[in-house]
C-alpha cells in the first residue's frame, strides 16, 4: 500500500510541476487535466511499446526452436516413444557401461 501511496504522490507532484510549466492565460484546473492526460497517453504508449516488443520476441523465439525441431528431429531429447519406435528402447547407463566395458575385457 506504500508503494501506491508513493507513486501517487509522484504523480501528482510530477501533474503540478507539468501544470507550472504551461502559461498563466490557461485556467490551472483545464492545464491540470491536459498534462495528465497528456502523461497517461506517454506511459500507455510505453507500456504497449515493451509488452509488444516482450510478445514478438517470444514468438520469434517460438518459431525459431520449432524450425530447429523441424530440421533436427533427431537432436530431441527426452521422448521414449520415439527411441522405443525404433525398437532400441532406453537402457540404463550402468548397465550399458558394464556391457561395454565387457566386450573391451
Amino acid at each position: 500500500m506504500t508503494v501506491v501511496q508513493t507513486a501517487w504522490r509522484v504523480g501528482k507532484d510530477a501533474v503540478e510541476a507539468g501544470t507550472n510549466l504551461l502559461p498563466g492565460s490557461i485556467p490551472r484546473p483545464i492545464a491540470r487535466i491536459g498534462v495528465t492526460f497528456a502523461a497517461v497517453s506517454i506511459a500507455l504508449f510505453l507500456v504497449k511499446s515493451i509488452v509488444s516488443t516482450a510478445f514478438f520476441v517470444l514468438a520469434m523465439m517460438g518459431l525459431i526452436y520449432l524450425g530447429f525441431l523441424a530440421l533436427n528431429p533427431k537432436e530431441v531429447t527426452g521422448s521414449t516413444r520415439a527411441d522405443e519406435s525404433e525398437g532400441s528402447p532406453l537402457e540404463d547407463p550402468v548397465e550399458e557401461a558394464r556391457r561395454i566395458m565387457e566386450k573391451y575385457k
